[in-house]
């Protein structure tokens, strides 16, 4: 048996922060992963899924500007963009174990399982410690109906060696629209099945834009309707209605990564969504704590909140519990075309509250910011209270991402929307907008 100080369960965001904070304080950490080191974000998440829609996002900047002073065709080498982004992952791996070599920290690669509160199991291992920080993440969610088994998660989606000729998209969350407009972009034939809503968390007037826009991209969205079969390249859905699908992509979600934990043995408490937590990131056993998109923090499952959190777990492990989790706005993206993007709450959470507000959506599409980069979906909505304190902000357009994160500084640090509306920013830009879209 091998005994240390910390075990890290989980090579993300989260794991990461939290395994180099013990080594800097000179505990004896290991830290165990069942996938690739570096985590899901680095590799099969944000940055290798952005490093293709850069791709995407630059034929449709050219596409809208043809006929205002630009000609010609640019067309996506899908091989090219996917080695591309293969350069920038396949390196990660090594990196992360380099750096843990660096500063002295085990590594572990196996399937964990947990013996007790101080012991797990990884493969034939048995290993020991005082403490225990979970910081798996989550994993696709899988679907069972006949022939789901040849559904692509977004994992192997990102691994595609050609773009799919026909593609059929499940789900009405990030990775259904993102990769729906990628594909669209790089020449598939696109249909999104929606069994409810899509993108419920975010603003739903803005949603209804960004439906529209995605119809304009020629992808074509079917409502209230589910995939009951998938034989050969035919897709049956439960209206009975037949397509043909090279890939069919299963992008329903995301559960708790712990299935294989055997947390009951360790006595933490969990459900589908990830492990129950304090205020201080701690379980219901008292030397394990969790972190990241794995832990029901209160925080959406989003990177600068893993990272965020890794840190303040590792602090209250090694300090007993001395700082509270504290929730805090952060823009939350959709990296469609147009960009979709929230910060704060919206207007239906606002009414359910009973909270007094004023805002109102507003067509941006004619504003110069706009109108010279033709983004005809360009739209605003700005929420603030009635102590002039920013309650949420909701864009949709090409800027959507950088306005929502101006708003999200202004809220994270208490900025009234008066102040916010007298400062001066360059212009033109998207941010010297900001005070128009503060008006009365």
């Amino acid at each position: 048996m091998r005994t240390y100080d910390c075990i890290v369960i989980g090579t993300g965001s989260a794991g990461n922060q939290a395994a180099y904070k013990f080594a800097e304080k000179g505990l004896n950490v290991a830290i165990i992963e069942n996938f690739t080191p570096g985590g899901t974000c680095a590799q099969r998440g944000c940055d290798a899924k952005k490093i293709l829609l850069t791709g995407s996002e630059a034929k449709d900047a050219v596409e809208r500007l043809l006929g205002y002073g630009l000609k010609g065709l640019v067309s996506i080498d899908w091989r090219q963009l996917m080695e591309r982004k293969n350069e920038y992952t396949r390196a990660i791996p090594e990196q992360t174990r380099n750096r843990y070599d660096e500063v002295g920290i085990d590594y572990y690669h196996g399937e964990p399982r947990f013996l007790s509160n101080k012991k797990l199991l990884v493969d034939d291992i048995e290993l020991e410690a005082d403490q225990f920080l979970i910081a798996t993440g989550l994993r696709p969610r899988e679907l069972s109906v006949p022939g789901s088994e040849r559904f692509l998660n977004s994992n192997e989606f990102l691994e595609l060696r050609d773009v799919p000729r026909r593609l059929v998209c499940i789900g009405g969350g990030y990775i259904s629209f993102e990769f729906a407009h990628l594909a669209r972009i790089a020449g598939s034939e696109v249909t999104i099945l929606l069994r409810s809503g899509a993108l419920k968390q975010f603003e739903q007037d803005l949603v209804s834009v960004l439906l529209e826009a995605t119809q304009a991209l020629g992808i074509k969205i079917l409502h209230e309707t589910e995939a009951v079969s998938y034989s050969d390249t035919t897709l049956t859905l439960s209206d009975g209605t037949r397509l043909e699908a090279d890939v069919v992509l299963n992008a329903t979600g995301r559960v708790a990564s712990i299935e294989h934990l055997q947390l009951e043995k360790a006595g933490v408490i969990y459900e589908e969504k990830g492990i129950h937590v304090n205020d201080y990131l701690q379980s219901s056993a008292s030397n394990i704590y969790a972190a990241g998109d794995v832990a029901v923090s209160g925080n959406p499952a989003l990177t600068p909140f893993a990272g965020t959190e890794g840190r303040l777990a590792a602090c209250n492990m090694l300090e007993g519990n001395t700082r509270r989790l504290e929730l805090l706005p952060v823009p939350s993206i959709v990296f469609t075309t147009p960009n979709l993007a929230k910060v704060g709450q919206t207007e239906a959470s606002l009414k359910q509250n009973n909270t007094r507000y004023r805002g109102k959506l507003i067509d941006t599409s004619s504003w110069q910011t706009n109108v010279r980069i033709k983004d005809p979906f360009a739209r605003a909505k700005v929420l603030i209270g009635e102590d002039d304190q920013i309650l949420g902000a909701h864009f949709i357009g090409v800027h959507a991402a950088e306005l929502a994160n101006y708003f999200s500084f202004a809220m994270q640090h208490r900025i009234p929307s008066s102040a916010l509306q007298k400062t001066s920013f360059a212009y033109p830009t998207p941010a010297s907008d900001i005070a128009s879209l503060l008006e009365d």
